[in-house]
């Protein structure tokens, strides 16, 4: 019975131990819940989209942005930061306090509405490498610049979020339109003396427009110089090359072709801006000057085989063998590129 005694009283030390040693490592988060950020619903409709400038890599924009808030303390429009802006001008700005009849907040009778409109000219990285056939990506960003994204976060107004149907780009189309909200994290704590040993996270809401090219006068103007070279530089198979010398008219059609196509050249860049790639324009013109060079090699040639006394024979390679195999093999690897342009986008 005592044995017994002693281990009931040593059973329950040791479960008061433990129940006291539990006690003691409940963590501080317990005692001070984590506090989940602030929020307010925040929507976007764009108005126009205009200027689109390759050569200064930039478009402009009009857009309305408003913000639901359940308290008035929380300002999101005055702390926002229009991301990839080159310029922008804020066109009206309001605040009102209005009786909440909409799902937002619903534990609040009233919320505070604010709207500012705003016209900016934005940063665009155009990829041309597949002009006419390009697609592009438009991006408008939106972020919070006070509050870090442990303090608060927008909420983005699906419902309402857009563009009107009706709006006119002049040569494009909107293929898709994206509303979301991202977190943006930078090294750096910008100095914040709440964020020591953390990274700087700020809540983002990025749109993103999806745009196509619908007309292609452009392109047509920017190569027709070209084309145009390449067809009279063709010609030349049939001017019979001279006896005596080198200098004959063949040779000057073919100069002036081959210099008409280098000075066409330039064109692109005043119309697309400089770019360190090949764009299908640049590809037509180069293969258009490389077949005009090989054309100058081919008359060389021809005129070797008439010194020689093959006349006869130096003009059917020209007529009926290098004429064909130039031009159809032009052709033939024009519409490749231009095809595998337009697939790719």
């Amino acid at each position: 019975m005592i044995l017994r005694s002693k281990a009931c009283k040593f059973v329950i030390i040791l479960f008061l131990s433990i129940s006291a040693w539990l006690l003691i490592q409940i963590p501080d988060a317990i005692a001070e819940p984590i506090k989940t950020p602030q929020t307010c619903r925040v929507g976007i409709y764009i108005t126009s989209l205009r200027d689109f400038k390759f050569t200064d890599k930039s478009f402009a924009a009009n857009f309305r942005v408003w913000s639901i808030c359940p308290a008035k303390v929380l300002k999101p429009l005055e702390s926002m930061e229009l991301i990839n802006s080159l310029e922008s001008q804020e066109l009206s700005n309001s605040t009102l306090d209005k009786k909440n009849r909409s799902e937002f907040f619903s534990t609040k009778d009233e919320v505070y509405w604010s709207q500012r409109d705003i016209s900016a000219v934005l940063y665009q990285n155009w990829d041309v490498q597949n002009y006419p056939f390009d697609r592009h990506i438009l991006k408008i960003s939106l972020e919070e610049n006070a509050l870090d994204a442990s303090k608060f976060i927008y909420t983005p107004d699906f419902k309402n979020s857009g563009y009107p149907p009706e709006l006119k780009l002049g040569g494009w189309k909107i293929t898709d339109f994206s509303f979301q909200e991202e977190k943006s994290t930078y090294q750096t704590t910008f100095g914040d003396p709440e964020l020591v040993d953390q990274k700087g996270v700020y809540s983002r809401l990025t749109v993103a427009i999806a745009i196509q090219r619908v007309k292609y006068v452009s392109f047509f103007k920017l190569t027709t110089g070209v084309y145009v070279a390449f067809a009279v530089a063709m010609l030349s198979f049939f001017y019979q090359t001279g006896k005596d010398n080198f200098a004959g008219p063949r040779t000057s059609l073919l100069i002036g072709c081959l210099f008409s196509a280098l000075v066409n050249m330039r064109a692109p860049e005043s119309v697309l801006g400089r770019t360190e790639s090949l764009t299908l324009v640049d590809q037509i013109h180069i293969i258009a000057i490389i077949y005009i060079f090989t054309a100058s090699l081919a008359t060389i040639f021809s005129q070797l085989t008439s010194e020689v006394g093959q006349g006869k024979r130096a003009k059917w390679l020209d007529r009926h063998l290098l004429f064909q195999l130039f031009t159809i093999s032009f052709i033939v690897l024009n519409v490749i590129i231009i095809s595998y342009a337009a697939i790719v986008g």
